[in-house]
């Protein structure tokens, strides 16, 4: 999938970003350690059913927009994606948002719903089903490396390609990510990257890191969202198995549903994109049907 690189100017940040087709706009936020790119064979897709799919790279996740990350909580990159939606279609985008996209989805259709046709999270549960995680010694042992991240130098020294190969190998197995692993490694090699990367799980627990003007929407865009969601996880997902997502509806709407793809690891866009896009059109087409 050839995409042309364009800018997206909100009032918050310009956004750079992917983007190929035409149609009813569908915007693609990825995730860690990740680049927009890899959501070129579900684009092709999305693309051939007549959409047009924008797929932005996260807040300093770009040497665009490397110096922007004063503020790293979830709040704020769902804020992003509120203000790239209003840009591209003041009456509202389709979203589809893949790990941390996952979060800015559930949040911005939260927070923002006016802004959110459809939402589609990937691989992650819903935020305000999140907490439960925590309860599952085996799923903190999967996430060992967001508690390394935390940590002043260990977290910049963990965070490196091995780190990077390792997680891709553990969360998708048997997955080759071919032309992606260069695109993925390049990101993750730039020092700049890697700390914007780090400030965002460290504002997990790190309040200096929320933006102070988005506190009276926190309540609201962690509660479940008032539209109806679609959450797909990876039957065999290395990071969050299947498992995680049984009491995922808690954090949803009427009309919502979350469906386990077989075959298909963390990164399901690239493992079964036939299989994704399907349900995501399906979707698209009839929310809650």
């Amino acid at each position: 999938m050839e995409f042309e690189e364009i800018a997206i100017a909100t009032d918050r940040l310009e956004f750079p970003a992917l983007a190929v087709g035409e149609g009813p706009v569908v915007v693609c936020w990825h995730g860690f350690p990740d680049h927009p790119a890899t959501f070129g064979p579900l684009a092709e897709r999305l693309v051939a059913a007549g959409r047009r799919v924008v797929a932005p790279f996260l807040r300093g996740h770009h040497r665009v927009h490397a110096d922007a990350m004063t503020y790293a909580d979830g709040l704020t990159l769902a804020a992003d994606a509120a203000a790239v939606a209003r840009v591209l279609d003041t009456d509202g985008v389709d979203m589809i948002g893949h790990d941390i996209g996952a979060g800015m989805v559930g949040r911005a259709a939260a927070a923002w719903p006016e802004l959110v046709r459809n939402a589609v999270t990937m691989a992650v549960p819903p935020p305000a089903a999140l907490p439960g995680l925590v309860e599952d010694p085996a799923q903190l042992q999967r996430l060992f490396y967001m508690f390394l991240f935390h940590v002043p130098g260990i977290g910049e020294a963990t965070l490196n390609l091995k780190l990077v190969d390792y997680l891709w190998a553990n969360w998708s197995p048997g997955l080759d990510p071919g032309e992606h692993r260069e695109r993925v490694h390049a990101l993750y090699e730039d020092p700049a990257l890697v700390a914007n990367a780090l400030r965002i799980y460290r504002a997990n627990f790190d309040t200096s890191l929320h933006d102070p003007e988005l506190t009276e929407l926190a309540a609201t865009a962690e509660a479940p969202a008032s539209i109806p969601m679609l959450v797909l996880a990876g039957e065999d997902d290395g990071c969050i198995p299947p498992p995680s997502f049984a009491d995922a509806e808690v954090g949803l709407a009427p009309g919502s549903r979350v469906e386990i793809l077989p075959e298909a690891g963390h990164f399901m866009h690239l493992d079964r994109p036939d299989e994704t896009a399907r349900i995501v059109l399906e979707w698209l087409r009839e929310p809650g049907g």
